[in-house]
């Protein structure tokens, strides 16, 4: 691969003196332009946006560590999601990089990392986790705030707990939500608290009604359903995180169309078994043949065949985490700082952790 150099101006524009800063969440923007959420190593948080070429054109730091971006074109604003357990939600105006405002979850309740727009850019749906005191594993919810004020104006049942990444469908007023059916709380959030009886889904809703029209589960009741991404016909991809046992071969992406089940893409047990029964992020490349899929603990980028659903490639790539399209190719970050494409590997001086979306 030829190598160009990344973000030459990251220290100028103050980044800091951080050799390995980490990338948490990062979004392609219109023209070719990219934003993410990352930390350096002194624990301090920022969104950054910048071109193709790795030029900073703006940032902002944040107070909390960040997971996911969106831009709402209409105020040209990014919004950064906490992780979870997080309750801020940052909006972040891009022409004089400043935070325009802070939006904080209602009390006993938590971000989950990932929201997405209406279509028409009016709409804000959050996932987010209703949590009390003694434990009680609730339904998830899907938020609804304007994108104006950004004040709530409804929920919705997310149709499962542990609510992760959505969509909206480009067809229909419908959400689309990826449930993963891990119970966890902000008083220990990464443990797991009903793994023998979680029930992971994807479910549709209707957004006017709340309604949910439809839900699909995985044949295997230990694969979390956590990261989507949608093709132009509102075929959903799906990927899983297995909370089996680490020696089984487990199919990881799925495509879901409305009325059918979830369908495996098609790879052989040794190469499920590259992925380490994990995968993170999901993109389609823009001429809507290719799916790349990211596995961080596999150390694996996959490439799948959308006509036939088998794996055209499996490239090894120690710690990748997020991709996002770039023609027809994709640009996908890694654990050690790389921004990372079939045609070219962008120079290390960044730490990438988690989701690329194009927007």
């Amino acid at each position: 691969m030829s190598r160009r150099k990344f973000c030459k101006k990251l220290l100028a524009a103050g980044v800091g003196l951080c050799v390995l800063p980490l990338f948490t969440g990062c979004t392609a923007l219109q023209g070719k332009r990219f934003a993410s959420a990352f930390s350096d190593n002194q624990g301090q948080h920022f969104v950054a946006w910048f071109d193709e070429s790795g030029n900073i054109l703006g940032q902002v730091r944040i107070a909390d560590r960040a997971h996911d971006l969106c831009h709402v074109a209409h105020s040209n604003t990014l919004l950064a999601f906490s992780r979870r357990p997080g309750r801020a939600m940052y909006v972040i105006d891009m022409q004089s990089s400043e935070i325009q405002s802070t939006v904080e979850s209602a009390a006993n309740q938590h971000f989950f990392g990932h929201g997405a727009l209406s279509n028409d850019g009016q709409w804000l749906y959050t996932t987010e986790n209703y949590f009390d005191d003694d434990y009680k594993a609730h339904e998830g919810l899907i938020v609804v705030r304007n994108t104006h004020n950004f004040a709530v104006e409804s929920q919705l049942p997310s149709g499962g707990i542990g609510p992760h990444q959505l969509a909206s469908l480009m067809h229909e007023d419908t959400l689309v939500v990826a449930n993963g059916g891990i119970h966890t709380h902000p008083a220990s959030p990464r443990t797991k608290l009903n793994l023998d009886s979680m029930q992971p889904n994807l479910s549709y809703i209707d957004i006017a009604s709340g309604k949910i029209l439809e839900q699909v589960q995985p044949t295997d009741h230990l694969l979390s359903t956590r990261h989507l991404c949608l093709a132009s016909d509102d075929t959903v991809y799906v990927g899983c995180q297995y909370q089996g046992p680490k020696h089984l071969a487990k199919p990881l992406i799925f495509s879901h169309q409305r009325g059918e089940q979830l369908s495996s893409l098609q790879a052989n047990d040794k190469q499920w078994m590259a992925f380490q029964q994990y995968t993170a992020s999901l993109a389609i490349n823009e001429t809507g043949t290719t799916l790349a899929v990211t596995s961080p603990r596999g150390g694996v980028i996959s490439y799948w065949n959308l006509k036939s659903g088998k794996l055209s490639s499996i490239e090894t790539q120690n710690d990748c985490a997020g991709i996002a399209p770039l023609g027809d190719e994709f640009i996908a970050s890694t654990g050690r700082g790389d921004l990372v494409s079939h045609k070219s590997h962008i120079e290390h001086l960044l730490h990438w952790d988690n989701h690329m979306i194009k927007l």
